[in-house]
């Protein structure tokens, strides 16, 4: 998985400062964007792949990443929190081959990872527990797509 930087601890992350401990609400919102991100990318992939597993599986993981995206979206509504929204675009790769898809689909798997990390250090346990569950599910998603195991699956390479 490639390494891109990101979660609540990050100076200049959603204007947070690195010494502000995240709260579940936070690492709800952060979870929330990386699925955006994902969703949109899978519509791409599959509109964009030229074959038709490649298709046929992103397909499949828009419907999973929607369905993340509505659980995340709705937990911060019950917590009285303003949900992030989608934004109007996200990075695209410009090579269209398969391995460039593979790697970017891959990739979207290790923001997920990332931004569940964060939610699986949440001082709540039912966030944990989810956190560390949906990271489990986004690492494995990261290999069926090619990318490379991680030691320690979200956080970034020291």
């Amino acid at each position: 998985m490639s390494q891109v930087a990101g979660g609540p601890h990050e100076a200049g992350s959603e204007g947070r400062a690195e010494d502000t401990e995240p709260t579940g609400t936070d690492a709800l919102a952060e979870a929330l964007s990386a699925e955006h991100s994902a969703v949109y990318g899978y519509e791409f992939i599959g509109g964009a792949a030229d074959d038709e597993d490649r298709r046929d599986r992103a397909s499949s993981l828009v419907q999973e990443h929607k369905a993340l995206r509505d659980e995340l979206h709705t937990a911060l509504v019950e917590r009285g929190a303003e949900p992030p929204p989608a934004l109007s675009s996200y990075p695209l790769p410009s090579d269209l081959g398969d391995k460039s898809i593979d790697a970017f689909a891959a990739d979207l798997e290790g923001t997920s990872a990332r931004a569940y990390l964060w939610l699986a250090a949440s001082r709540e346990p039912e966030l944990r527990l989810t956190g560390a569950r949906r990271l489990q599910e986004a690492a494995v998603r990261a290999l069926e797509w090619g990318g490379e195991p991680d030691a320690l699956p979200g956080f970034e390479a020291g």
